[in-house]
């Protein structure tokens, strides 16, 4: 009914795979998969959403999703989608898969110089990894508090995340 209970259930019950909606009440299906992947890692997470959009996309496949499939597939698509995951591989919808090479290319179509922060960025964003608050960030760099808001939110839009935590992963993944 609900994503506590999906999480409670699938802990209790163990199931190898585990399939979820993205849209539900308490936590999101997203957030289902990140409580399970922290704490029942062998579980396959399998997404079955309407949403085919490139946020939820990447956010489910870095967050560990086994696969994602549009609420619009077969009967028939679904279940070859879970006996692939069962099986030990992975499984993306036409549809999913569409949207994955859109985004892609629009990569691809970019200048690499585009999708990298800036050095002031990259400042606002060592900061942001060490814990501070735009205040802080704005007092240290000598900037406006909007200013650091709005590096935050460029960052986040060239490295495709959503969250603090997204931009946090990436400076630690940069050695910064």
């Amino acid at each position: 009914n609900d994503g506590d209970s999906a999480i409670d259930k699938a802990l209790s019950l163990k199931p190898d795979i585990l399939l979820t909606d993205i849209s539900m009440p308490h936590k999101s299906g997203l957030e289902v998969l990140s409580v399970l992947r922290d704490k029942a890692p062998e579980i396959k997470v399998v997404i079955l959403s309407m949403h085919n959009n490139k946020e939820y996309i990447m956010t489910a496949m870095r967050g560990g999703a086994k696969g994602y499939v549009l609420k619009d597939v077969s009967s028939q698509e679904l279940v070859q989608a879970l006996d692939i995951i069962a099986n030990g591989g992975s499984y993306f919808s036409a549809g999913v898969s569409e949207t994955l090479m859109e985004s892609m290319s629009e990569l691809e179509n970019k200048d690499h110089d585009d999708i990298l922060p800036t050095p002031r960025e990259k400042d606002v964003l060592i900061l942001i990894a060490n814990g501070a608050c735009n205040k802080t960030i704005a007092r240290e760099l000598d900037i406006s508090v909007r200013t650091v808001e709005t590096h935050r939110l460029r960052v986040k839009k060239k490295l495709g995340v959503t969250s603090t935590a997204g931009l946090v992963k990436y400076a630690f993944e940069q050695g910064w």
